[in-house]
């Protein structure tokens, strides 16, 4: 029987952050041990400005060469979480814009290492610049390669 927290590992790649402006950088991963990948983006734009989000890989998590996605990706979005729950495919890409406006917002990026170049082994997630207002949060959520209780499973943090 499937358990999400037993059966998927997740982690909190930025925590939820306000009044700190400039880029937000979410804590690298490796894809090593991964079959699949969601990047969960979380965006409250008091502000009302549209945000950036850009997927990077590189081969490496100490990340001294960050790249953008090369394949496209799987995008799902909910501009408007205050007002429905649903969840919109978007046009795949390697990255997504939000939408200029003041509603809470929910990104998912759907990353599978399968698609990626050989050396693209590691993932993070950077917004745009954020004005002192606004707050954002990412987590990620994996789906392991080799089935096992994420509390035996290896960590992702290092290579």
């Amino acid at each position: 029987m499937f358990s999400f927290p037993e059966d998927c590992k997740v982690v909190v790649a930025a925590a939820p952050q306000v009044g700190v402006p400039g880029v937000v950088t979410g804590t690298a991963v490796s894809l090593k041990n991964v079959e699949k990948l969601w990047a969960i983006v979380l965006v409250n734009p008091v502000g009302g400005g549209a945000l950036v989000l850009t997927p990077q890989t590189d081969t490496l998590v100490a990340f001294g060469s960050a790249a953008a996605l090369t394949p496209v990706c799987r995008i799902w979005a909910n501009e408007a979480v205050g007002t429905n729950d649903r969840l919109v495919e978007q046009t795949s890409a390697v990255n997504y814009t939000t939408a200029a406006d003041a509603n809470v917002k929910q990104v998912i990026f759907e990353i599978d290492p399968a698609r990626l170049t050989a050396d693209e082994r590691a993932f993070r997630v950077i917004t745009g610049a954020l004005p002192n207002t606004d707050f954002v949060s990412i987590v990620y959520v994996m789906s392991l390669r080799y089935p096992s209780r994420v509390l035996t499973a290896p960590t992702v943090l290092t290579d």
